[in-house]
């Protein structure tokens, strides 16, 4: 192959930032007047490079994505606790602080994809902090959800996610350790399970009889009565069942100690392998740069060997994974019609075939070599002999953070392959992504590279005193400069907690470098994300090279084909709408009343020529409601412009093991002291051991019910406790979590059932159709239980009652969505749910129209009685020319507790049991760089981590950690 330098144009764009936009746009004019000019053969294409950076970087300008980082406390809560945090809001493609949006969003979901808790935050200057009580959460593993609405325009993968677990001592009062491992024998596996046992003070059970089962799901597959060995070990093996998933073992003895443990077997059949060509393919007659990535069922990378075969089972390579179950190869020429396998062994010594990707006959090879002691990148494009000949041009194009900082015009009509440097400079730190387009700008092939101009902060703490006394004070200087040195302004939050109480583990936990610049653009889990950066060796320069071939990107691109955002920013404390009649059309220049009565709102405007009206910088509410009302009240309607909340899923990855297996005794101190605090709390001795609570179940009333069946008779009930817990959460919420199988459908074109629940007469059809009604029907939205649509009565009033709209196909399931939404369960006294024909019966005869019953028959609808605090019905809400709406109030953050203690005080009557030492969300350093803060320890002797991080607000950010010493007391 012949080996060519680039004919072509090339174009670099500086860095994103505000200061550079001068410079930038002079340097582009110059190079762009010079490609017309010198290459005047090639001025179309070079023209549509220009106008498609152009047009790019005028959308990402207009359009910006923001991004958001968390940073908490602590990743483990036991039960009871407050988790805090502190939200910053960045302009992605420039990471300064976002002004797009002045509210956010915080959720909490379970690992079933549950929102349990929900915020909405103020967000100052791309600023915001809070908490959430934890109190009412069961112990398990929970994701925290960030977005804002603006956000809600783009892929969902751009949403800030972190995992957090909640602990409670219910699992178990004994710590245990194990190791397992799985062969095959005579044509079946078998498991091979090595336990340790030991009390919660790490004293090993030696000699001591173990009962012990092995259950998957609820089916036992082994017990035995056993004893452990003088180092509290058992060794047990037993068959696997084809499918391995949720084994535990359960252990104990005849005095109430248990433990329960999970299994996670890595076994050669459930190994997942994927081998990723770099740049997409292999291409037959060219070298291969070849990616993989090897997990366990776990999720977790595992450690394999291997070799690629030909299609005659010779040899052409060898690998092994280098760090977290990823590596890389390569393949000196990829052969013509060739099936490459590859020959894993497994850990445990198991040997898997895995094919390779199928070898194209034409296609064009990027490869990227990033060299990390050198000031510039290497592109290497290779195509084949018929791609060559053609003499088509591709656009070569590098972009960062949604801006094409590069682009070149590539050709290969003087040889088969094409070697560029291209200066770093050009891109600012972080992910940036290469792309070879066609003509017709289709990616052809795709690379992403890591690239660190060492722009980060440089944050330094130091301590007033090299180790501290219990319920000492302590002074922590920060120090923020710049990569130059230089002192800087800047924002921070710092959280110190106790190592004796908390894990901080350095690689695994993200922080808001790893973030911002790495994890933020990948999709999927990362294995210990600090690792990749934190270490300076080509070990680790490495291993973030073979993530990034292995790894998918997440876009913060505005999406193709979407001219105007579908979710505005929110950027105040606004209530919005519009006016319609009848026919849905729009009311103008009608006038609006807003009142409210906490605080006193009163207020009115006049709907635009759209029907539209805006109440614009309310004053904030903790549980604000607000009346509208329009001056007309007759065949008019009000409907609010909130944007429905997204889906939200829980962060796939690896689920971590329950506290209790491991070596590790933090958490069972940071529960023994939360059993502690507690029992203060309930003035009980402090080490006294709660007994078990004994649940007994009793039908649930609902005082004030219209249930025909009697209150409480019902398939599902709940009374008034179940929402005063509930609290602030919607009614839709609350269904959603409590009803199994409720869910978004739509409701059958069968016209009878239709109008029943719409409960519209057949007279009613008819002056409505005003002509003889043929099904089918078109479909309309409606919400279903176990598939049968839902009817809502409220107060004993139906709620298609109500809602008298001219429209065969209003009310529907948006009307219902919006009652259920409007309304919070602290509203309500109790909800009953009726499917089943047993309670189903006496409600299909009272609600539903004669018209309808003959053909019709009480198991074909599932009825849902809402008896409310004031009795009157669903009325309120939709009143023609009225409504009453309820916002998600804006959260406001408590402040952190801080004790202050005395320097002669001795009065140690209430123990100070802080796992979180210390939080302060909001440090802001001077233009000397330099900010303190204070503290008071705790009163055991302990070392404490602090994590410091924040921005300069202008493109930067920094994290740095440390240690704190806390000694026994000397004071005399």
């Amino acid at each position: 192959m012949k080996n060519s330098s680039l004919t072509i144009r090339v174009f670099g764009f500086a860095i994103m930032r505000a200061r550079f936009a001068h410079t930038c746009a002079i340097f582009f004019a110059i190079v762009s007047f010079m490609s017309m000019q010198c290459y005047a053969q090639e001025k179309v294409p070079a023209l549509r490079l220009i106008e498609m950076k152009s047009m790019l970087d005028s959308v990402t300008r207009q359009n910006p994505a923001e991004k958001i980082y968390l940073q908490l406390d602590k990743n483990v809560y036991t039960s009871g606790d407050t988790l805090w945090f502190k939200a910053y809001l960045f302009n992605a493609p420039t990471l300064n602080l976002s002004a797009k949006s002045g509210i956010m969003y915080v959720s909490i979901v379970t690992d079933s994809n549950v929102v349990v808790k929900r915020q909405r935050l103020p967000v100052e200057n791309g600023l915001s902090w809070g908490n959430i009580s934890l109190k009412d959460l069961p112990a398990g593993t929970y994701t925290l959800i960030a977005y804002t609405q603006w956000l809600q325009n783009f892929n969902r993968d751009c949403f800030f996610r972190k995992k957090f677990t909640i602990v409670d001592d219910a699992g178990s009062n004994w710590l245990a350790n194990y190791t397992c491992s799985s062969v095959i024998t005579n044509g079946k596996e078998q498991a091979h399970v090595k336990l340790m046992l030991s009390d919660a003070y790490k004293t090993i059970m030696a000699d001591k009889p173990v009962q012990l089962s092995v259950m998957k799901a609820k089916r036992r597959l082994y017990r035995q009565s056993l004893q452990t060995d003088e180092k509290g070990i058992i060794d047990i093996a037993f068959n696997l069942p084809a499918k391995s998933g949720d084994i535990r073992i359960i252990a104990g003895d005849g005095a109430g100690n248990r433990v329960n443990i999970p299994l996670n077997f890595n076994r050669p059949l459930d190994a997942d392998i994927q081998f990723m060509p770099e740049g997409g393919e292999l291409v037959a007659g060219l070298p291969a740069h070849v990616g993989f990535k090897a997990i366990g069922l776990d999720g977790k990378g595992i450690n394999v060997s291997g070799l690629i075969l030909d299609h005659e089972k010779q040899v052409i390579a060898n690998f092994s994974t280098q760090h977290l179950g990823m590596g890389s190869f390569n393949l000196p020429v990829v052969n013509t019609g060739e099936n490459y396998t590859a020959k894993v062994t497994l850990p445990g010594g198991a040997i898997r075939e895995f094919p390779l990707p199928d070898v194209k006959n034409e296609g064009i090879v990027l490869n990227v070599i990033n060299p990390t002691n050198e000031d510039s990148v290497k592109v290497l494009l290779s195509a084949t002999d018929k791609i060559a000949r053609s003499g088509e041009s591709y656009f070569l194009i590098g972009k960062a953070r949604e801006i094409i900082c590069y682009g070149a015009m590539v050709d290969f009509k003087n040889g088969e392959s094409i070697s560029q440097k291209i200066n770093k400079k050009l891109f600012p730190s972080g992910i940036t992504h290469f792309l070879l387009l066609d003509k017709n700008s289709k990616p052809l092939n795709e690379r992403l590279i890591f690239i660190n101009r060492h722009d980060n902060l440089h944050l330094n703490i130091n301590a007033d005193k090299m180790a501290y006394n219990p319920r000492d004070s302590i002074a922590l200087h920060i120090n923020a400069k710049d990569a130059l040195g230089n002192p800087l302004a800047g924002n921070f939050s710092i959280a110190v907690t106790d190592d004796a109480q908390v894990h901080q583990d350095s690689l695994n936990s993200e922080n808001i470098i790893t973030h911002m610049l790495l994890t933020s653009e990948l999709k999927g889990s990362v294995e210990q994300p600090n690792y990749y950066l934190a270490a300076n060796n080509s070990q680790a320069k490495e291993a973030l090279d073979n993530l990034l071939l292995t790894q998918g990107w997440v876009s913060y691109n505005w999406p193709d084909g979407k001219d105007n955002p579908g979710y505005a920013a929110e950027t105040e404390m606004a209530v919005k709408g519009r006016v319609i009649n009848v026919f849905n059309k729009p009311v103008k220049q009608t006038k609006v009343q807003l009142f409210s009565k906490s605080p006193i709102v009163v207020t009115d405007m006049l709907t635009d020529k759209n029907g539209r009206f805006a109440f614009r910088n309310l004053p904030f509410a903790d549980t604000p409601a607000y009346f509208i009302k329009t001056a007309k009240n007759f065949n008019v309607g009000i409907v609010m412009d909130d944007a429905p909340p997204p889906v939200l899923l829980a962060s796939a990855g690896p689920t971590p093991m329950p506290w209790y297996v491991s070596n590790d005794t933090t958490l069972f101190n940071s529960l023994k002291n939360n059993l502690m605090r507690q029992n203060l709390a309930d003035n009980l001795p402090a080490n006294t051991k709660a007994l078990k609570e004994v649940k007994i179940t009793a039908k649930k009333i609902v005082k004030g019910s219209q249930n025909l069946n009697g209150a409480g008779n019902a398939d599902l009930a709940f009374d008034e406790a179940d929402m005063v817990k509930a609290g602030r959460k919607s009614l839709l919420n609350f269904l959603e979590e409590h009803v199994p199988n409720l869910r978004w459908g739509t409701l059958t074109k069968q016209y009878n059932l239709r109008f029943a629940l719409q409960d519209k007469s057949i007279a009613e059809v008819n002056a409505i159709s005003q002509f003889v009604l043929e099904p089918p029907l078109p479909t309309i939205p409606w919400y279903l239980i176990d598939n049968k649509p839902m009817m809502l009565i409220v107060d004993g009033i139906s709620f298609g009652s109500i809602i008298k709209i001219m429209s065969l196909n209003e009310p529907n399931g948006n009307d219902i969505k919006n009652y259920l939404e409007s309304n919070s369960a602290e509203d309500v006294k109790g909800i009953e749910v009726n499917k089943s024909s047993k309670y189903s019966w006496e409600y299909f005869w009272r609600y539903v129209l004669e018209d309808w019953k003959h053909s019709l028959n009480p198991s074909q609808i599932a009825f849902v009685e809402i008896t409310t605090r004031s009795g009157k019905g669903p009325a309120i809400a939709h009143t023609p020319g009225a409504y009453l709406y309820k916002p998600l109030a804006l959260s406001v953050p408590s402040r952190f507790y801080r004790p202050r203690y005395l320097p002669n005080d001795t009065n140690k009557q209430t123990p100070d049991l802080r796992s979180t030492i210390h939080w302060e969300p909001n440090i802001n350093t001077g233009t000397d760089g330099k900010a303190t803060i204070s503290f008071y320890t705790a009163d055991k002797p302990s070392t404490y981590t602090y994590i410091l991080e924040g921005t300069n607000m202008d493109g930067s950010v920094g994290y740095t950690y440390g240690k704190i010493k806390v000694a026994a007391n000397t004071n005399p």
